[in-house]
């Protein structure tokens, strides 16, 4: 797996996951509903009403956000293309939060939907769509330590 793709996973998981974690205690009070909801595929809807965090419905929450993110990370990284234009970097990160929002509401079955619709409202749901989108994009442009530009030592 290429690096970019790993800081673009590692971007976009930690940012969604933050913003689900921040929106859930505002909207629920507590930190629980917002992770385990996305345990609906494994727990069913009851999953969203478990307040605490815990291993049987957190862990999977994260971990089923985690390979949401893995996946449209790797389209990402390949509609990105290896070296884009500053232009079509924008057009893609643009593109990226609607289109995932769409598929994973719209062409994905309920029971595998990220389940965020039973604890959040849809402008909640925008914003960890946004979340994720800037974190992704954030990744993307990270530079490893061995690719940064650095000083010639005869400069």
């Amino acid at each position: 797996m290429s690096r970019r793709i790993l800081n673009i996973v590692l971007g976009g998981a930690v940012a969604s996951s933050g913003a689900v974690l921040v929106l859930s205690r505002i909207r629920a009070g507590s930190y629980g509903p917002g992770i385990n909801c996305t345990a609906h595929w494994l727990h069913g809807e009851q999953a969203a009403k478990v307040e605490h965090l815990d291993i049987r419905h957190s862990l999977v929450g994260i971990t089923t956000n985690a390979a949401a993110v893995f996946f449209w990370s790797w389209l990402y990284h390949k509609a990105l293309g290896t070296k884009p234009t500053a232009m079509r970097a924008v057009i893609i990160t643009a593109l990226l939060g609607p289109v995932s929002c769409l598929v994973d509401y719209k062409a994905t079955p309920k029971r595998f939907t990220p389940g965020w619709e039973l604890v959040f409202s849809r402008s909640d749901m925008a914003t960890i769509y946004f979340s994720m989108v800037v974190g992704m994009a954030l990744g993307a442009t990270r530079q490893s330590p061995s690719t940064k530009n650095t000083k010639s030592p005869h400069a």
